[in-house]
């Protein structure tokens, strides 16, 4: 059964990045209008990513949803934060795909479940959708591909995925 999962930009930024959009196949997408703007801003720039990502959105049928923003999320959240948080809350969704750290902390204030791009590489690899190697590679390779995450996570994350064996 899938999960429901809001999600942001990053997670569908970076998995483009990986060309493994694919992975967020094992959940149930919903995407506010907000975020589909923030993506939609990369066609000016001509970043492959974009088409990427709206070729991925349309196969699988996901239509950006008009979320109102809850009042009392805090101004240091992006457009897309907010409204993934929003529509999350409202829609009683728990599983919010969202990668900022201080994001992250505001969706577990109001009750949900964050995942990052980490989290999904975790979870495609629990759902037999990738092996071993395969989730250590693609681990790597997000930080090549830009990802910011503290040395000290993406090191446990990596021992983690060494204990596997």
């Amino acid at each position: 059964m899938l999960v429901n999962a809001v999600c942001d930009a990053s997670p569908l930024i970076f998995l483009a990045k990986l060309k493994r959009l694919d992975l967020l196949n094992i959940y149930s997408l919903f995407v506010p209008s907000q975020v589909e703007a923030e993506i939609l801003i990369g066609i000016k720039k001509k970043y492959e990513d974009v088409k990427l990502i709206t070729e991925y959105l349309e196969q699988r049928k996901i239509k950006p949803i008009k979320s109102y923003v809850l009042k009392d999320l805090p101004d240091f959240l992006g457009d897309g934060e907010k409204s993934v948080i929003s529509l999350a809350v409202k829609e009683k969704i728990e599983r919010v795909l969202i990668d900022e750290s201080k994001a992250r902390a505001v969706a577990r204030f109001n009750g949900l479940k964050p995942k990052g791009t980490l989290g999904i590489l975790w979870d495609s690899y629990k759902a037999e959708n990738i092996d071993r190697k395969t989730l250590e590679v693609l681990s790597l390779e997000l930080i090549e591909k830009g990802y910011r995450i503290k040395e000290e996570l993406i090191v446990e994350f990596l021992k983690k995925i060494k204990e596997l064996d």
